[in-house]
């Protein structure tokens, strides 16, 4: 298990790449719509979701498919890839992910917290010109260790920096910071979840993650 000094360590360098930076959900990829603890899930999970909004000026809407594979009590990692739209063009972005729990955090014992960090790329044509995305998402993870309902329902929220690049012919890049959140409520073997973000635009999701084993 990684001692507190480490994980003290961690969350200080998690939280300086916050603060030099320019500070939705990942972009290009589904709303975080979970707990900030691995604990709460089975250790394979997998999901279908959707998401909608504006990506760079233009509209985007995301269909996609998640995996989450829990390496240790405290680190997941996750994978996903996608049907979608940018603005008249088609593309399957993907992207590969990893989620570190805080488990020894001592900000606050009513929350969970974990560092999130994502990347995602993708190809999009139309006309037979192409355009290439990639987006970095560096996240910190909030949820409440006690749920709102009887029923399980529970709220989680994200913030953090991103780092989009669009090349098509010339390159550009934009770096922002995002806000977001939303609430998870388990259902049979798994959980639905509905998610708003903010990364200089919105964006709306929801989803069902399937608990595998």
């Amino acid at each position: 298990m990684i001692s507190f000094k480490t994980q003290s360590l961690l969350t200080l360098v998690f939280a300086a790449s916050l603060m030099v930076s320019n500070v939705q959900a990942e972009f290009m990829g589904l709303p975080s719509g979970r707990s900030a603890s691995p604990a709460n899930m089975s250790d394979l999970t997998v999901e279908l979701g959707f998401m909608t909004g504006d990506l760079a000026d233009n509209d985007f809407q995301n269909i996609g498919a998640r995996v989450n594979f829990r390496l240790s009590p405290e680190v997941v990692l996750i994978g996903d890839i996608g049907v979608s739209e940018f603005g008249n063009r088609d593309g399957n972005p993907v992207g590969l992910g990893l989620l570190y729990f805080l488990s020894r955090q001592r900000i606050s014992d009513k929350l969970d917290i974990a560092a999130k960090a994502s990347y995602h790329t993708g190809e999009y044509s139309v006309g037979g010109t192409d355009t290439d995305l990639s987006g970095l998402s560096l996240e910190a993870l909030l949820s409440g260790k006690n749920p709102l309902a009887d029923s399980g329902l529970g709220w989680y929220a994200n913030f953090g920096y991103h780092l989009l690049r669009v090349k098509s012919g010339s390159s550009d890049s934009s770096n922002e910071i995002g806000i977001g959140g939303g609430l998870v409520l388990p259902i049979a073997a798994g959980e639905a979840y509905v998610g708003v973000d903010l990364i200089d635009e919105v964006t709306f999701g929801l989803g069902f993650r399937y608990f595998v084993q």
